[in-house]
């Protein structure tokens, strides 16, 4: 009704509800269930001694305590213990570690596109100091008879060795995402498992892939200016990878403060 007092219960219920958007839902709305019941109560008893509801409802909210104070000693019985703090940090780090094997897998299909288009001294090569030893030269000249030179014979080598072994990571990187998916669902059939927030996930993946990626880049782009793009394809093949996992990630991250942040209407409240 326009002109009546607004119930300070339920603006205390409302700032109650922001203040534990850190706990989980279930125990927030339990706790939330409960207040508004022992306020109600309370307040229904300082009616019935003579106060009018408005009265009557601040009085039971003085007695009550401030919402702040109950919510700091509800995250202190929540505070998980060390071993879940462990545990869900090496979840986490699993999960990320996994992911960041399958982009340097991603990486070495890009640098094998790459050396295709640009040849293998775009994805290795040599400083001009370089010394190339005797038995090596024979090793790598065995490998590739085709080659016309020690240096090229090398350097076909190791693009050889910047794609396989990225590739190789990445299957492992596959192989530990599989594992982790097998271990998830054990573990949560027995109520163990647990990871970081998500929010914590996705800010450490932004940043990490995303630093990586603008220095992966800057690589590829002096090795194009001062080596005239020799060397170049290693690092412009890994920069795409990583910055588009930060894409992914900042995105994930968006969503995430979307959810968990309270309106500025609640906020205010």
């Amino acid at each position: 009704m326009t002109g009546q007092a607004e119930s300070p219960i339920e603006t205390y219920l409302d700032r109650l509800f922001v203040e534990l958007s850190a706990t989980p839902p279930r125990d927030a709305r339990h706790l939330l269930a409960e207040t508004e019941a022992h306020l109600r109560d309370a307040a229904a008893e300082e009616v019935r001694g003579g106060l009018d509801e408005i009265d009557a409802e601040t009085a039971a909210i003085s007695r009550f305590g401030p919402s702040a104070l109950m919510v700091r000693a509800e995250l202190r019985r929540q505070r998980p213990p060390l071993r879940t703090i462990v545990l869900a940090t090496v979840a986490s780090g699993w999960f990320l570690g996994a992911l960041g094997a399958i982009a340097v897998g991603l990486s070495g299909i890009a640098a094998a596109v790459l050396r295709i288009v640009g040849g293998a001294t775009f994805i290795a090569d040599t400083r001009p100091t370089g010394v190339l030893s005797a038995s090596d030269c024979a090793r790598w000249l065995s490998a590739f008879p085709a080659a016309r030179s020690c240096h090229q014979a090398a350097v076909t080598d190791w693009a050889n060795e910047t794609v396989a072994y990225r590739i190789a990571l990445g299957v492992f990187g596959l192989a530990a995402l599989a594992l982790l998916i097998v271990v998830r669902r054990r573990w949560s059939r027995a109520g163990r498992w647990t990871t970081l927030p998500a929010t914590v996930v996705d800010t450490i993946a932004v940043v990490a892939f995303g630093a990586s990626g603008l220095w992966l880049a800057g690589l590829g782009l002096d090795a194009v200016v001062v080596a005239s793009g020799h060397g170049a394809g290693q690092w412009l093949s890994a920069a795409p990878v990583a910055l588009a996992a930060a894409l992914v990630f900042a995105v994930r991250l968006l969503r995430d403060l979307r959810e968990d942040l309270p309106s500025p209407a609640l906020a205010s409240g």
